[in-house]
């Protein structure tokens, strides 16, 4: 026993249940009444929340008997109640167990399957998933995992089973439903966001809150009927991008790596250790998931813990935050300019077809928007390689920077705060420029267009990398 010194439950290979209450010196039979003569007991598990509670697991294989056998006692083995119902008839059972957290959680390993019970055996239901047919032969409760141990396919860890501990009937009673996600570690873990739909929702929509209650991101499922895309990838997130949420029925899972937006990324963009669009993990605190589907709008409290094992202070995480997004907001604001300068010159392109003569305007022009384009971006770039044989610009030193500054666990360096000082400057001297050709060359470029009864030339950005 878990909880009271000196009880300790026996079974046997040949279906015979004992208990001692008093470390041994005394033994009483408490087999089941309802359990077949020579049943081999698989597995006593004692209750982590009862002292006189215990789960009994049995099974007769060996005699050609396939059946189930789970039994439960409340009073020390003076009475079982045997709870196999849901359980396949000839599925027979090798261990069961009990959540350490919820009581009257259960979980049942059996020779093809696992299965779990949250009405203290009452009623079985399948945890399968994506197992394959395989012999669960024992079970563990390892915090929010849980992990099984199969005969000859390995172990499995269904992690972050919360879901599981809070699907009470009133939840999984309506048409949708968000549990209360575990807490996520700063730069170490993700937050895992799990909720459930009665049947499939058209959509599914997921706004991330920061503790002041503003939104940070909003992450919208595929349309009904279509597969979600896969996030990006991006080889300096750790933890791996953030995909679009599933609207199917059941359990489903979400998973925030705890990123705030990355910076603006034009297509075709090539940077030298720089990745524009990992944008900044949230500082530790108490973060907010609002899940809407289904008419149901539900909102569920995520807290990001700092990583105990550093020695780091709440003060210096926020200090890399707040540079890490100045930095991110300094990329986008450079590849802004160099996407509106492309769009400008397509336009311009598509104007000077109908009217030669507009020509020795429109290149004067254009060469000073390609000046600020190619100040801001290395127009040769082609391949992740090209970087070696021709320098990078601004947007890609700014960048640089940033990955820097995210890099590990700590305030920034009085040194990343100086050049992120110099490269702002150089920054503002682009887009003065840019904002000055704008004003003048377009301005009279769009005059001259006027007159020739032309559409005009406008200041727009390419469409998102992604």
């Amino acid at each position: 026993s878990r909880l009271a010194k000196g009880t300790i439950w026996t079974g046997s290979d040949d279906g015979l249940t004992y208990i001692t209450r008093d470390a041994g010196k005394k033994w009483s039979k408490i087999t089941p009444e309802g359990l077949p003569q020579f049943s081999r007991i698989g597995m006593i598990d004692a209750s982590w929340h009862k002292p006189g509670t215990a789960y009994l697991a049995g099974n007769r294989y060996q005699m050609d008997d396939l059946a189930p056998y789970i039994y439960k006692t409340s009073d020390y083995g003076q009475h079982w109640t045997k709870i196999v119902s849901g359980i396949a008839a000839n599925d027979f059972v090798r261990v069961v167990r009990e959540d350490r957290t919820r009581p009257g959680l259960l979980y049942a390993g059996t020779e093809h399957s696992i299965y779990y019970s949250d009405d203290d055996g009452a009623h079985w239901k399948s945890l399968a998933f994506n197992l394959p047919d395989t012999q669960v032969a024992d079970i563990e409760v390892q915090k929010d995992d849980l992990v099984i141990a199969t005969h000859g396919r390995s172990f499995y860890i269904l992690d972050d089973i919360d879901w599981l501990r809070q699907g009470t009937p009133e939840a999984m009673a309506k048409a949708a439903h968000l549990f209360k996600p575990a807490k996520a570690i700063h730069n170490v873990s993700d937050g895992v966001i799990d909720y459930y739909l009665t049947k499939p929702a058209d959509k599914v929509t997921i706004e991330i809150l920061d503790p002041s209650n503003k939104v940070v991101q909003t992450f919208v499922s595929a349309p009904s009927g279509k597969k979600s895309a896969e996030g990006e990838d991006d080889s300096d997130d750790r933890r791996g991008a953030t995909k679009p949420p599933t609207n199917v029925a059941g359990i489903n899972r979400f998973t925030w790596n705890l990123r705030y937006p990355g910076a603006y990324a034009f297509p075709g963009m090539v940077l030298w250790s720089a990745s524009p669009k990992m944008g900044p993990v949230a500082v530790p605190g108490t973060y907010h998931v609002r899940l809407t589907a289904a008419g149901v709008t539900e909102t569920q409290d995520l807290v990001v813990e700092k990583d105990p094992r550093l020695n780091v202070t709440q003060e210096d995480l926020q200090k890399q935050f707040d540079l890490a997004s100045k930095l991110r907001d300094q990329v986008s604001q450079a590849d802004t300019m160099v996407s509106e300068v492309r769009q400008i010159r397509k336009q311009v392109e598509e104007a000077v077809k109908g009217s030669a003569d507009l020509k020795p305007q429109a290149d004067a022009m254009m060469a000073k928007f390609t000046a600020v384009e190619e100040a801001l971006y290395q127009v040769k770039n082609r391949s992740d390689q090209d970087p070696l044989n021709f320098p990078i610009r601004l947007n890609n030193i700014i960048g640089a920077l940033a990955r820097s500054v995210m890099a590990g666990d700590a305030a920034p360096t009085a040194q990343a705060y100086e050049v992120e000082k110099d490269l702002a400057g150089q920054l503002e001297v682009q887009q003065k420029a840019f904002d000055q050709v704008v004003k003048d060359e377009l301005a009279k470029l769009n005059a001259t267009l006027t007159a020739k009864k032309q559409k005009a030339i406008v200041v727009a950005v390419l469409p998102d990398a992604t």
